[in-house]
């Protein structure tokens, strides 16, 4: 058995080890006690429900797959970025499978609100970050964005492709990666 746990990151950490082993739906306050090594009643000291877990769960494996260094968020392509973030994307895939597909199934239906607003905090940081980059990016065209089509609503777009791509299992994304390029570069890009 392994030695007593005494942090919600090492109990988050038994979390995404049974993701990666047995998948998501492994998870369970007992499945992860046994793989800390501690009393069912003691997860509890750290989470409150099931729902929480996977909550904390599901959130580190988000950042484990698209989480961007210092010097990643130092891009300065945006379209090398999101080859990036969808590189990650088959990455994770193989790390943790199945997780795309069931990652918003495993929580109950009174707990799909708590996962909903997890994901949503998740997303609109990684807005953010593609935002930066975008911003930094010297090769973009100068009448790239006006009033109609700024940067955010162009991010909101590609975000929306991206996860989109994502949950239907594209593996093939050099359309959206072109669809981006030509919209951001001179031709000659």
């Amino acid at each position: 058995m392994n030695p007593t746990v005494t942090s919600k990151e090492e109990i988050i950490a038994a979390c995404q080890k049974i993701a990666k082993e047995r998948g998501l739906e492994a998870i369970s306050i007992r499945s992860v006690a046994s793989e800390c090594g501690m009393a069912v009643g003691s997860v509890y000291n750290y989470f409150s429900s099931k729902s929480e877990l996977l909550c904390a769960a599901i959130e580190n494996i988000w950042k484990d797959i698209f989480h961007m260094s210092a010097s990643q968020c130092a891009f300065s392509d945006f379209v090398e970025c999101l080859n990036w973030l969808f590189d990650n994307v088959q990455r994770g895939s193989q790390m943790y499978p199945e997780f795309f597909s069931r990652h918003a199934m495993v929580f109950a239906s009174e707990d799909q609100k708590a996962g909903h607003q997890m994901m949503e905090k998740y997303f609109r940081h990684l807005e953010e970050n593609l935002l930066n980059v975008l911003r930094r990016d010297p090769n973009v065209r100068e009448d790239a964005f006006d009033e109609v089509l700024t940067p955010e609503l162009f991010i909101s777009y590609v975000l929306e492709l991206f996860v989109s791509s994502v949950f239907h299992f594209q593996k093939d994304y050099r359309g959206i990666l072109e669809i981006v390029r030509r919209c951001l570069y001179a031709p000659a890009h």
